[in-house]
């Protein structure tokens, strides 16, 4: 029997969503959340200026719902994105001998940072910075002309995933689940955490995606977790050439990527309540679960393009959230520095310094609090 064995993927108690005072229907709670936070946004634009170097109406990033985009836009940023694989990567080569491009950057950094960033207090705002750098590297690097990352709006297909167009076979979309391999449940512990597991049922690939704009995407840096990871090699740093791979598990859209899980989370009042459960216990671990092997692999998910659509959304509910009490909820911090306090650690504060590595600065959790002041961004 393993010791401690704990399930980053437990249950959570359903909080009834009330709007105006009354019962309503999940959806409705949630898109009123929305206009909520446009009216929000829109007041906070109006009364912004350029002239200090602010965020305006004339300089916010826009990101927008992946199913919104025209052809044209979903190439251009496909093709931006391909950019930051061709181009060299910045990591030390005795560091992590299998970062070989742009991107490894960001995969390396999340690999290296995995067992502070998740089950901690600085999840969010550490995500927020590293989607920041991540975007401003396609415009800085790569010339994107669009508006911002995307996100993968996964309430529209809650009961078919698959059908979103985020996974769309042509060149205009990251390509569908993996050649179907036969294969078992898996259930492994976090690299230096002997005694906190992850766990995941077998789904419905597990082998390499064989269409979409990335089927031809070789991967370098991982798989790490779950994984046969070489013992001299715990972190999958070194080069290991190999295609991107996925295995859908739909029953984790159909449970927990739904209206009702989205309405139950926008109702929570507090930052500690509200990232305990958007990153431990529904929607963020389950939207990784779903897309399966890379995409799911705790340290190296960044190797799948999707991770960065799956983030944008992650981080689209948060700014919601903030934005139904901005001015309370804008500074509000919680949780520890490590994965579920092991080993203990300090509080987080808005003073905590977010460890960016290769992919940029580091900065404070105060720099990311607000997406109009450090940041220029908003969701449409």
């Amino acid at each position: 029997m393993k010791p401690s064995t704990f399930s980053i993927f437990a249950g959570v108690a359903s909080i009834t969503a009330f709007a105006n005072g009354a019962q309503t229907d999940p959806e409705s709670v949630w898109a009123e959340a929305q206009l909520s936070y446009e009216k929000f946004t829109d007041g906070f634009l109006a009364n912004a200026t350029t002239s200090n170097g602010s965020c305006s109406k004339g300089n916010v990033r826009s990101r927008q719902r992946w199913d919104d985009l025209s052809i044209d836009a979903r190439l251009e940023y496909i093709r931006a994105v391909k950019c930051l694989y061709s181009l060299p990567s910045k990591t030390d080569p005795l560091v992590a001998p299998g970062a070989k491009t742009r991107v490894d950057d960001f995969v390396y950094s999340h690999i290296n940072q995995t067992n502070f960033i998740h089950g901690s207090g600085i999840f969010l705002p550490w995500h927020r910075q590293f989607m920041w750098n991540y975007e401003t590297a396609l415009y800085e690097e790569c010339d994107f002309k669009g508006t911002g990352v995307p996100y993968w709006d996964w309430f529209l297909h809650t009961d078919n995933q698959a059908s979103s167009p985020v996974f769309d076979s042509g060149p205009a979309g990251f390509g569908g689940n993996g050649l179907y391999i036969p294969h078992e449940a898996t259930n492994q512990s976090l690299v230096d955490l002997p005694d906190v597991y992850v766990d995941k049922d077998a789904g419905t690939g597990g082998g390499c995606i064989v269409d979409g704009a990335f089927a031809d995407l070789t991967l370098t840096l991982g798989p790490v977790v779950p994984a046969d990871t070489p013992a001299d090699d715990p972190y999958g740093l070194r080069s290991n050439p190999r295609c991107l791979k996925r295995d859908f598990l739909q029953p984790q859209s159909s449970a927990h990527l739904t209206y009702q899980k989205v309405a139950d989370l926008i109702a929570t009042t507090t930052y500690d309540e509200f990232r305990a459960v958007i990153d431990q216990e529904e929607m963020h671990p389950a939207a990784h679960k779903f897309l399966g092997a890379d995409g799911y692999d705790f340290y190296s998910s960044p190797n799948d393009p999707v991770f960065f659509l799956l983030h944008s959304q992650v981080d689209r509910i948060w700014t919601i959230w903030q934005a139904q009490d901005f001015d309370t909820r804008k500074n509000q911090v919680g949780g520890t520095v490590t994965f579920r306090n092991i080993p203990p650690s300090a509080n987080a504060t808005l003073e905590t310094v977010l460890h960016m590595l290769t992919c940029g600065s580091d900065v404070s959790f105060r720099d990311t609090v607000s997406p109009f002041e450090n940041y220029c961004y908003r969701y449409i």
